[in-house]
C-alpha cells in the first residue's frame, strides 16, 4: 500500500495498521490421550499419503540433496528475533530440544490426520464447486497441500505430462495441537472444542499428518530440510477475570523426538484465568530469497501509435477505450505467436503502482512463466503471461483430470447470499466484471520482459506471499473465499499455581538494550475498561494533522493511561486505495476486532515503560532544552506525527538552544519494496554519519513493522525483519537509538489493521 501499513507508538496501544486478511494454517484438532504413540523408528501412515504415482517427485523448491536452500536462513533470523512472547527464559533455551509433550503430539496428530485431511478436502470442494480451484492452490492450506497428480489421458502426451506430473509444491496437510498441564474441568457443559489446562508452560505446535518430507534429525543439519514457512500465531486472552494477555510471534521449527513429522511450535506462558482464542496464519514460504526491482530483463516495444505508446486515454471518449483494448488485444497475440508460446493469461492486480516491477514478480511465482508484457491483452489485465503450452500453466491447472481451469469464475459480492456460507459472516470474492478498478490503463510505453533464468524450480530464489492478506497481486487475481473455514481453537486456563504480579513495583525503568531484536520479551497486557471516574469521557479526535485515522482525543491533564482506551471496532475500516472498497467491508474478523471498549497496552517481562502526561513531558523538555523534535521518513512519519502532535498539543519546546530530536522511520515500508538487502546496507553506511560526537542532537530511527499481508512486491514480514536487523547493525554502532515497533505490532498486524 503505497501511503500507509502499519505503525504503533511504543508501547501506547495506538496503531494504524495494514489492512491484513491472513488465513489460517489449520483448524484446531484436539484428539483423545489413548491414541497409540508413534516413534522415530516406525513408518508414519497416515489417510491421504499412500502412493499417488509420483513418489520419487522432489518438492520444487528443495535442491538434488534434498534441502531447502534458504532454511538455514530462515532459521537464523527468527531464532534470533523470536524471545518475545515466551515469558520465562528457559522456554528460550529449550525451545529446540525434545518437548515433554513430543508423544502426546505424535499420537494426538495421528489420530486428528482423517479428520484434517477431510476439512481441507471439504474446503477444497467448496472452492471447486464455483470454478475457483486456482485461488486454493494460490493461498495458505491450498497452497502448502498443493501436489501435481495429473492422470495421463489422450489429450497430453506422457512427454508433454512428465514435467507436469512431478512438479509439487510441499504436499504437506497442516493440523495444529495445544500441549501443556492437563486441567479437570469442573464444567459439564463445556463443548469438546475447548482444552482445558492448569496455567503455565503451554506450547501451540503446528504438525504435517502426511510425511512426504521428513523432518528432524541429529546434529544440526536438521534445520536444512525444515521448509522455510513463515507462520504468524496470536493468543488473545478473553479473560473471565478482570485482566487477560495477548501472545503473538512466529512459530518456529521443532525437532521432534518422537516422529519426523515437519513441525513448528510457538510457546507462551499464560498467567491468568480464562479463555484464550489461538489463530494461526501462513504467512510467507521462503521469506528471506532476496528481491530487488529490476530483476527481470525488460525491452521497450517499438513505437506504434501514440495511443499506443502512452497507454492513455481521455476517460470521456469511449471510443478511443475500445480502439486501445483492441491494440492491445492485438500486441498480445502478436508477441505470443512471435515467440512461440501456446498460452497465456492476463494478471489483474490490486495496486500496480509499479507495473514493471509487479508483473516481473507474477512471473517469476508462476510456475513455468517464460515471458510477460506490459499491458495485457483484456481490459483491467495489468500485464500478460506466456507459457510454452497451456498445460505447462500449472497453477491453473485442475490437478484431478488435467484441464485447465482459466479465470472465468462464478461467484460475486453481489450474487452470493448469507444462507450460501453458514460459517462466515463477510462476502469474500468479486467476479472480474463488477469490477471498476483504477488506475486503468497502465500509463506507461508497453514492454516485454524475461524473469531470471533460475527463478523457477530448486533455485530457491522466489519468496511466495500466501497469506490471505491484502496482496498487490493477488487480492483480485486469487482472492480468499473462506479464510474463516480453518480458524484456530480456544483453552480455557482454569487454575492459577501463584498469583500474577500485577504490581510494577520492583522492575527496573526499560533501557535502549530492552528494545533489541534479540532481546525484546513481552506480551500486550488488556485491562477492564476505565469508568468516568478514572478516566474522562472519551472522545474522538477528528483533528486532520497526519493521516486521518481513527484516534481518540487524549487529555494531557488526566492519567496517562487513559490514553490507552480505544474502540477497535473503528479501527481498519477507512482506506484510500484504488479498488479497496471492493475489500474493505468484506474481510473476516476474530473476536479482537470486536473490542469497541479496549484498555490495554505491551508489558515487558524485564522492565517497565513509564507512562509520561503533560507534566512529565513538558518536565524532561525542560530537562533537556529540547527546541524541537523532527520526524524523518514517508508515510510511516506521517502516521507517527498524528499521534504524536496529540502528546505534544501543550508543550512548549525550549527556545534559543538547537537541542534537537530526531525519529527517522527510515522510510520504511518503501524502502523494502525498492531495495535489496546489499542496496539497503550499503544506503544505510552512506546515507547516515555518525553522530556518536553529536552533542546537540540526539538520533532514533524506528524499525518496520510485523506484517501479514504484502502491500507491494518484495514487501513481506520476514524482509521487514531482515531489513530491521541490518538498519541497527549498521545505525546504533554510528550513535543511532533504535525503537522497537516490530515486536509490539505483532498481536495487532492482522484483523486490527487497515490501509489508511
Amino acid at each position: 500500500m503505497a501511503l500507509a501499513c502499519q505503525t504503533q507508538t511504543r508501547g501506547l496501544g495506538k496503531w494504524a495498521l495494514a489492512l491484513v486478511i491472513a488465513v489460517s494454517v489449520a483448524r484446531l484438532l484436539l484428539p483423545s490421550l489413548t491414541s497409540g504413540l508413534l516413534s522415530r523408528d516406525q513408518p508414519w501412515k497416515t489417510a491421504g499419503n499412500d502412493s499417488d504415482g509420483i513418489e520419487d517427485a522432489l518438492p520444487e523448491f528443495r535442491s538434488e540433496d534434498s534441502i531447502f536452500p534458504r532454511a538455514r536462513e530462515w532459521h537464523v533470523y527468527w531464532t534470533f528475533a523470536s524471545r518475545k512472547g515466551n515469558g520465562e527464559n528457559h522456554l528460550d533455551d529449550s525451545r529446540f530440544e525434545p518437548h515433554m509433550h513430543d508423544d502426546y503430539v505424535a499420537s494426538a496428530v495421528k489420530s486428528a490426520s482423517k479428520a484434517t485431511l477431510k476439512h481441507i478436502d471439504d474446503m477444497k470442494r467448496r472452492y471447486e464447486s464455483v470454478g475457483a480451484l486456482p485461488d486454493f492452490y494460490a493461498r495458505g492450506i491450498g497452497w502448502i497441500q498443493d501436489r501435481q497428480n495429473v492422470p495421463l489421458s489422450d489429450r497430453f502426451s506422457i512427454s508433454a505430462m512428465c514435467n507436469v506430473t512431478r512438479m509439487q509444491r510441499l504436499k504437506m496437510v497442516l493440523t495444529v495441537v495445544v500441549a501443556g498441564n492437563l486441567a479437570i474441568s469442573n464444567n459439564a457443559d463445556h463443548v469438546d472444542t475447548t482444552l482445558h489446562l492448569h496455567s503455565g508452560p503451554t506450547t501451540i505446535f503446528i504438525v504435517d499428518t502426511v510425511g512426504k518430507i521428513e523432518c528432524g534429525g541429529t546434529g544440526d543439519s536438521w534445520i536444512d530440510v525444515q521448509p522455510p514457512l513463515t507462520m504468524w500465531v496470536r493468543v488473545n486472552g478473553i479473560s473471565i477475570s478482570e485482566e487477560s494477555e495477548i501472545f503473538a510471534g512466529i512459530a518456529l521449527p521443532h525437532n521432534s523426538e518422537s516422529s519426523t513429522l515437519c513441525t513448528w511450535r510457538y510457546d507462551f506462558v499464560p498467567k491468568y484465568a480464562g479463555v484464550y482464542s489461538i489463530h494461526v496464519k501462513v504467512l510467507t514460504f521462503n521469506g528471506f530469497a532476496d528481491s530487488t526491482p529490476n530483476m527481470c530483463t525488460t525491452h521497450d516495444i517499438p513505437s506504434r501509435n501514440d495511443l499506443f505508446d502512452s497507454q492513455q486515454i481521455n476517460n470521456s471518449n469511449e471510443d478511443n477505450l475500445e480502439i486501445l483494448e483492441a491494440m492491445n488485444y492485438e500486441f498480445v497475440t502478436e508477441l505470443a505467436a512471435g515467440g512461440n508460446y501456446m498460452h497465456h493469461r492476463g494478471v489483474r492486480g490490486f495496486k500496480m503502482y509499479h507495473a514493471q516491477d509487479a508483473c516481473c514478480e507474477a512471473c517469476r511465482r508462476s510456475r513455468n512463466c517464460k515471458m510477460f508484457s506490459i499491458p495485457g491483452a483484456l481490459h483491467f489485465d495489468d500485464c500478460e503471461l506466456y507459457f510454452d503450452r497451456i498445460q505447462e500453466d500449472v497453477d491453473f491447472l485442475d490437478r484431478e483430470d488435467g484441464h485447465y481451469l482459466g479465470r472465468d469464475r462464478n461467484y460475486s459480492y453481489k450474487s452470493q447470499q448469507p444462507g450460501d456460507f453458514p460459517t462466515i459472516r463477510r462476502k469474500l470474492a468479486i467476479s472480474s466484471n463488477e469490477l471498476k478498478k483504477h488506475p486503468w490503463p497502465v500509463k506507461m510505453h508497453p514492454l516485454q520482459g524475461f524473469p531470471p533464468s533460475k527463478a523457477n524450480g530448486t533455485s530457491g530464489e522466489v519468496t511466495y506471499f500466501i497469506g490471505c492478506g491484502w496482496s498487490s497481486l493477488m487480492s483480485f487475481e486469487s482472492p480468499c473465499h473462506y479464510p474463516s473455514d480453518d480458524l484456530g481453537q480456544k483453552i480455557e486456563v482454569v487454575a492459577i499455581p501463584t498469583p500474577p504480579e500485577l504490581s510494577i513495583n520492583g522492575l527496573r525503568a526499560c533501557l535502549l538494550d530492552d528494545e533489541k531484536l534479540d532481546i525484546s520479551n513481552g506480551r500486550w497486557l488488556h485491562y477492564p475498561y476505565p469508568d468516568d471516574s478514572v478516566c474522562r469521557p472519551s472522545e474522538r479526535d477528528s483533528r486532520t494533522r497526519g493521516f486521518k485515522v481513527f484516534k481518540l482525543q487524549y487529555f494531557g491533564d488526566q492519567d496517562p493511561i487513559c490514553w490507552h482506551r480505544d474502540d477497535l471496532t473503528q479501527i481498519a475500516n477507512t482506506c484510500a486505495e484504488q479498488g479497496c472498497k471492493f475489500l474493505i467491508n468484506h474481510r473476516w474478523v476474530t473476536d479482537l476486532k470486536r473490542e469497541a471498549k479496549w484498555f490495554g497496552w505491551w508489558k515487558s517481562y524485564s522492565c517497565e515503560y513509564r507512562e509520561m502526561g503533560d507534566n512529565d513531558i513538558q518536565q524532561c523538555i525542560d530537562l533537556k532544552k529540547i527546541s524541537k523534535i523532527e520526524l524523518r521518513g514517508a508515510s510511516i512519519k506521517e502516521l507517527v506525527d498524528s499521534y504524536m502532535s496529540q502528546k505534544l498539543q501543550n508543550i512548549n519546546m525550549t527556545t534559543g538552544t538547537n537541542n534537537i530530536v530526531v525519529f527517522d522511520t527510515l522510510k520504511m515500508p518503501h524502502l523494502v519494496w525498492h531495495k535489496g538487502i546489499n542496496e539497503h546496507r550499503i544506503s544505510l553506511m552512506n546515507d547516515f554519519p555518525n553522530v556518536t560526537a553529536d552533542s546537540e542532537q540526539e538520533y532514533y530511527f524506528m524499525t518496520g513493522f510485523t506484517l501479514t499481508s504484502e502491500r507491494e512486491p518484495h514487501l513481506q514480514i520476514d524482509r521487514m525483519l531482515q531489513f530491521s536487523k541490518v538498519a541497527y547493525d549498521v545505525l546504533a554502532p554510528k550513535g543511532y537509538k533504535m525503537i522497537n515497533a516490530f515486536d509490539v505490532s505483532a498481536a495487532f498486524a492482522f484483523d486490527t489493521a487497515g490501509q489508511v
